[in-house]
């Protein structure tokens, strides 16, 4: 005899053997109890989780001579000439190669002829949403009024395609995936059958490897028991192409430490193991999802992915490496790999670039990075600072163009490296008094404000409580000066040094030469920003 698919071979005869669709099962079996059957059942769901199987075991329970709590019995000659595919009351029509008007019309016709030897003729159509539309109007009215012998049973992959006048007519049962573990204990229960020696491990990865369809973790299963009987982990990914996952927490290292170099040799030495890149870039998006899940719910993340209790402290320790931010970005970078290399020339390209754009950390999209940058400066600051508290390096001399506010910023944030060579400045009390006078003038008196902004305070005598006010330049202010000298303006003046200081101050002009010394103090101080943040950083605002 032909040696059957496992898949096959497994494929469940009654109820009870469906797996993972309980609560779909537990309705249609209290409907064959209670003699409810429909007229017209639509089964929807991904692949292998078993929308042809449930409906073949519907076809046969409904037409069952005794059932058993809603199964077929298997023994009666109704179910046993189902099971050797030897019943004319089931017809199963594939509807990827029976999608034209003629096949419905036909459908339509046969439909009237009665049940040969049970209750029901049952139609059981398999991707019916590949059916025209032509073809979905033929069946329209027959569907929504059949005699009352025939059951139809529709089967679809992606019930968005159906019209919606095929839906309303329809109980919809969706098939969900099913979970790892009843894949587990089913492929568990096939090897045993079959003699074999399985792993847990390796029964772990091949079902998380069928992505919820039973067919398919049977067909994996079969495939590596054609190696051999004797079935691990290893052996597992060898045939799959996958990464074992302490290769994936070393490439992960790898992009957490943005090390470009090992990056590249890990896939350089994927590639000579033979693996294939798009595996590759899928077990990297499940092992970024997995790290993100560690990031966000690092309690539930154990339940939800069905992970021991030590791999999920790996994950977290893993993701305390990576912020939420740049494990979003990566796993769309590497998402998008996924459908990129199916019409990519050079795959391993298209891996190493998405593979350098995730390990290169990039700011625009990285919120950790630019807050590392800020912290970086705020450091660099700090250290500046001390430095000119503890007297190790020059505090900057006031530039006179800026306001009062950010002078005193100025001066405490940015030190010189290299000193320029020392100026005569106001005294420390003087210039911290002539500030707040000028601040006071700006809302009282615009005119003297307006006025001594055209020039800076010098004190080059020394003395606290001489204040001597040099312009800018002399040509074309002659007016101003001349304003200043003016005794009720000279006595504003000193009325509100005095009321500052709360002692007698003298105020003089200084109109000797054109270029101050607080002038070649400023250059100094912005070749020593220069010096110290570069050119290109360093705004002189006005």
């Amino acid at each position: 005899m032909a040696y059957r698919a496992l898949y096959r071979q497994w494929r469940p005869k009654d109820f009870s053997h469906v797996v993972g669709q309980r609560a779909i099962i537990e309705t249609l079996r209290n409907q064959v109890l209670q003699d409810r059957i429909a007229h017209a059942y639509l089964f929807c769901g991904s692949r292998g989780t078993g929308k042809t199987s449930t409906a073949k075991i519907m076809a046969r329970a409904i037409n069952c001579e005794q059932p058993k709590n809603g199964d077929p019995c298997g023994e009666c000659p109704s179910c046993l000439r189902m099971e050797n595919d030897e019943s004319l009351d089931v017809i199963e029509i594939d509807a990827a190669s029976n999608n034209s008007v003629d096949e419905m019309r036909d459908l339509r016709e046969t439909v009237k002829y009665p049940p040969q030897y049970g209750r029901y003729k049952v139609y059981i159509i398999d991707e019916v949403h590949m059916l025209s539309t032509s073809a979905f109007n033929a069946l329209l009215k027959t569907l929504e009024e059949p005699p009352a012998h025939i059951v139809f049973i529709l089967a679809t992959t992606e019930p968005q395609k159906l019209p919606e006048t095929i839906l309303s007519r329809c109980q919809r049962f969706d098939f969900g995936r099913i979970a790892v573990t009843d894949i587990q204990q089913r492929l568990r229960e096939a090897a045993e059958g079959c003699g074999a020696r399985v792993s847990s491990g390796a029964l772990t990865v091949i079902a998380r490897a069928a992505e919820g369809g039973m067919r398919d973790a049977l067909s994996l299963l079969d495939m590596c028991l054609g190696y051999s009987d004797e079935i691990d982990e290893a052996l597992v990914r060898r045939i799959l192409g996958t990464c074992d996952q302490a290769f994936l927490f070393s490439y992960g290292n790898a992009l957490a430490g943005q090390q470009a170099g090992e990056v590249f040799r890990m896939i350089d030495r994927m590639m000579r193991d033979g693996r294939d890149p798009a595996v590759f870039a899928k077990d990297v998006s499940y092992h970024l999802r997995t790290l993100l899940m560690a990031k966000c719910c690092p309690k539930e993340m154990a339940d939800i992915l069905d992970l021991t209790e030590e791999d999920a402290e790996e994950y977290q320790k893993q993701a305390e490496s990576f912020t939420v931010t740049r494990l979003m970005k990566m796993l769309d970078l590497y998402m998008s790999l996924e459908a990129e290399m199916r019409y990519s020339s050079s795959p391993r390209l298209a891996l190493e670039n998405t593979s350098l754009k995730c390990c290169i950390r990039i700011e625009e999209a990285d919120a950790q990075a630019v807050n590392d940058r800020f912290a970086e400066l705020e450091k660099m600051i700090g250290d500046l600072k001390a430095q000119v508290l503890s007297g190790t390096a020059l505090p900057a001399a006031p530039i006179t163009k800026r306001q009062p506010e950010e002078q005193a910023a100025s001066q405490t944030a940015v030190p010189s490296q290299k000193p320029a060579p020392a100026a005569k400045k106001p005294a420390g009390d003087a210039s911290k008094a002539w500030k707040e006078l000028m601040n006071r003038f700006m809302k009282e008196e615009p005119y003297l404000y307006s006025v001594l902004s055209a020039g800076a305070l010098t004190n080059e005598g020394g003395d606290e409580n001489v204040y001597s006010w040099q312009p800018k330049q002399t040509e074309g202010l002659e007016f101003l000066i001349d304003s200043l000298k003016k005794d009720e303006r000279r006595q504003k003046i000193l009325k509100g040094l005095k009321d500052i200081t709360g002692a007698e101050c003298h105020f003089e002009i200084v109109q000797s030469g054109h270029v101050r010394k607080e002038d070649v103090s400023e250059k100094a101080y912005i070749n020593q920003l220069y010096e110290t943040f570069g050119k290109e950083p360093v705004v002189i605002q006005e």
